[in-house]
């Protein structure tokens, strides 16, 4: 870490830890005489804390609370304090107000006249000897063992210092500074060697596999648990320190928070490896079901991990789950009407998924959106549109539409016309159509029994020439490409024919009375001229070719229209 954040954490704890012993305090008249001291468990707590604190200290007043039997005078004023240094390094604080101040006080599991101060230290109890509450012989057997267990690493090193170093300055006293420097140092040691270790061991070994996801693993576990190390470290080693109990039970709160917090942040990235692994094995799969379920998975994991990270943190910290979460409940009809949108959306997500109108990987079209399928989550459905954007589309409203599923199509369909000038002869039409049969049946990429080609109809420029076919391609990119080498075809086969493409023109045509030449005779038909184009039409006609122009080649008639298949 830099040595600036280091100083701003030393000028943190500085300000933080030198915040004075916070005991809920009796009121002055609880001590007025020596007789009523000891007479309750609030009483004896109070006389065992009062006096060992720097405005009112008698630790012989003190240790009067404990049965000593006949020990030495200054073997049970150590005992008195090591007990008091054991529950302020801990952050154990006492609340008179919650301890029993009846003198024949019974508790109710042991069924004797006793108190235990902590749940987490049995051991540490009251009880009453005749008309006095004083702490038992069995907690006066535990306190040494109790004590070197707390103060693991500088134990009795502390008052071996020199005078000096226990003097006072904003709160703290020198050794302590110089400790909590040191705290910390090693703290942010231990994570930085925690993180050469893993750079340069551990991500060596999984460099040597072919598989990604044990990369993914270590790059996700880094960061928590080099954290988790370094926290530990802090929760482990605090008590050391011997602040006060109202610094040491805030300092252990926080600690305990962060130290499951860090379990709580491996876990949810541990997460994404799982769907990692899971999105290489679905990846081998011909079915996109499961490549639509893994998202759906790990967003179900991370929020369900951080729900019980969450519970499980309260309920470690004294607070209870169960009544908070009934509290909770009768809350629910409020926050079920303020969210209705986004529980609509939840279960339209579960009908997205049951009914799989869509997979991911479809491109889909709605009345207001169309785009491929990238994600399909539990308030909405994220597509990629044809523009590149990234359109988010809530599933209630997925759920209540019509979707045209593009992706789903079995074969993709070119419908288009093809114009020809007016001076195209029937003989030219007849053999662009024909050849354009041509080019789809030598294409294997257009379907064989589903297609059109005539000579559609007279546009207002143009001679109209339908075509309308299918491509058995499963995505657009292919399509495009198959329909540029088909147009391609086509253009050279017009050429080839003769035939020109037309486009919007406009004709003037100069009436005979501008003209200074007469109308020609041959322009002129006579009504019998006229009858007979009609009868050469109809039935038997001449004329007529109800099977499409016959073209010839070396005398011979050749017939295009035969069946398709």
């Amino acid at each position: 870490m830099a040595p600036k954040k280091l100083s701003v954490l030393l000028l943190f704890f500085i300000l933080f830890l030198s915040v004075p012993a916070l005991y809920a305090q009796p009121s002055d008249s609880a001590a007025d005489t020596t007789e009523r001291l000891l007479e309750n468990p609030r009483r004896t707590l109070h006389t065992f804390l009062y006096y060992q604190q720097d405005a009112s200290e008698n630790v012989s007043l003190a240790a009067q609370t404990m049965n000593l039997g006949h020990l030495p005078q200054e073997e049970k004023i150590e005992l008195a304090k090591k007990l008091k240094r054991v529950l302020d390094s801990r952050g154990l604080l006492i609340y008179y107000e919650s301890v029993p101040d009846n003198p024949n006080y019974v508790d109710s599991l042991s069924g004797r006249h006793q108190y235990t101060l902590f749940p987490a230290l049995p051991n540490i109890y009251l009880v009453k000897q005749g008309d006095e509450w004083l702490f038992s012989q069995t907690t006066i057997q535990t306190i040494p063992d109790l004590y070197s267990n707390t103060f693991s690493i500088v134990g009795n090193v502390v008052d071996d210092l020199p005078q000096p170093m226990h003097e006072n300055w904003l709160g703290l006293k020198v050794w302590q500074y110089l400790a909590i420097f040191i705290w910390l140092l090693i703290g942010l040691v231990l994570r930085k060697l925690f993180e050469f270790i893993f750079d340069n061991y551990a991500r060596r070994l999984v460099t040597r596999t072919q598989t990604s996801w044990d990369d993914m693993l270590i790059d996700e576990t880094e960061a928590p648990i080099s954290f988790l190390f370094m926290i530990g470290f802090f929760w482990a080693t605090f008590t050391n320190l011997m602040l006060s109990v109202t610094t040491n039970y805030y300092l252990s709160t926080i600690l305990n928070v962060a130290f499951l917090a860090s379990f709580v942040w491996l876990f949810y990235n541990l997460i994404n490896v799982l769907t990692k692994y899971l999105e290489d094995v679905t990846a081998k799969t011909e079915s996109k079901l499961d490549d639509q379920l893994v998202p759906l998975i790990r967003k179900a994991l991370k929020v369900f991990i951080v729900v019980i990270g969450v519970i499980f943190i309260l309920q470690n910290n004294g607070i209870n789950v169960t009544s908070l979460l009934a509290g909770l409940g009768l809350g629910g009809l409020a926050i079920a009407l303020a969210a209705k949108d986004t529980l609509a959306n939840f279960f339209g997500s579960i009908t997205i998924f049951t009914d799989q109108p869509f997979q991911v990987g479809d491109l889909i079209k709605t009345s207001d959106a169309e785009g491929v399928v990238e994600e399909v989550g539990f308030r909405s459905t994220r597509l990629r549109t044809l523009y590149d954007s990234d359109l988010s589309v809530p599933n209630s409203i997925l759920a209540n539409t019509e979707i045209d599923n593009l992706g789903r199509r079995r074969r993709r369909r070119l419908n288009t016309t093809l114009n020809l000038t007016y001076d195209t002869s029937p003989e030219q039409i007849e053999a662009f159509v024909e050849g354009i049969k041509a080019i789809i049946k030598s294409t294997e990429e257009i379907n064989q029994t589903n297609y059109e080609v005539h000579f559609n109809g007279y546009g207002a420029h143009s001679l109209d020439i339908l075509v309308y076919l299918f491509f058995e391609v499963k995505d657009w990119s292919s399509q495009l490409q198959l329909q540029h080498n088909f147009l391609l075809d086509v253009m050279r086969l017009a050429k080839e024919v003769g035939v020109e493409f037309a486009f919007p023109t406009q004709t003037l045509h100069v009436d005979s009375f501008y003209r200074d030449e007469p109308r020609k005779a041959s322009e002129e038909r006579t009504d019998e001229e006229l009858v007979s184009a009609i009868y050469a039409f109809g039935p038997d006609g001449k004329l007529l070719n109800p099977h499409g122009v016959i073209l010839k080649k070396d005398g011979q008639e050749i017939n295009f229209n035969a069946d398709k298949s």
